[in-house]
């Protein structure tokens, strides 16, 4: 019986976890099909524009996702109590980083101007913000309407 019971229990465990993966690759579709949207629309692209810019973009993208996740991954590893070369050490390599970010966004700011006009190209930044800070007020909006997370009333 105990078996029985553990055995239902990890199904549900599972099949909960695969359902809440799914979810997450869901909301990130809608995500980003929101943000093509939002970008297309604020950078005024056409649809020659588009094609040519969304590949560049996305490659630009994904490379920038993997330098902020190495960024994370070694500011997290660091201890409460830390020496002055191991601080020294992740200083450095903060400094390296963004030296790589920058690198980055010159290389990429070259093949964005030329398949898009750099006006464009220059009001990338903001409208990246833009969508940025309209997600997070949404996000900010539905907590605050959530019956989960209203505030109670005192008696």
């Amino acid at each position: 019986m105990k078996k029985l019971i553990l055995v239902t229990l990890t199904m549900i465990f599972f099949a909960s976890w695969s359902h809440a993966q799914q979810d997450k690759k869901a909301f990130e579709k809608r995500l980003n099909a929101m943000r093509v949207a939002f970008i297309t629309q604020e950078l005024d692209l056409s649809s020659d524009e588009a094609k040519v810019f969304w590949p560049i973009y996305d490659a630009y993208t994904a490379e920038r996702k993997t330098l902020r996740k190495e960024k994370r991954s070694t500011q997290s590893q660091t201890p409460r109590s830390i020496t002055a070369d191991e601080a020294e050490e992740m200083i450095e390599g903060s400094f390296k980083n963004d030296a790589k970010e920058i690198e980055l966004r010159k290389k990429y700011y070259g093949q964005l101007k030329s398949v898009i006009p750099v006006e464009k190209v220059a009001k990338l930044a903001q409208t990246e913000r833009a969508f940025r800070n309209k997600i997070l007020k949404a996000a900010k909006e539905r907590r605050k309407n959530s019956p989960r997370h209203s505030p109670r009333k005192k008696k």
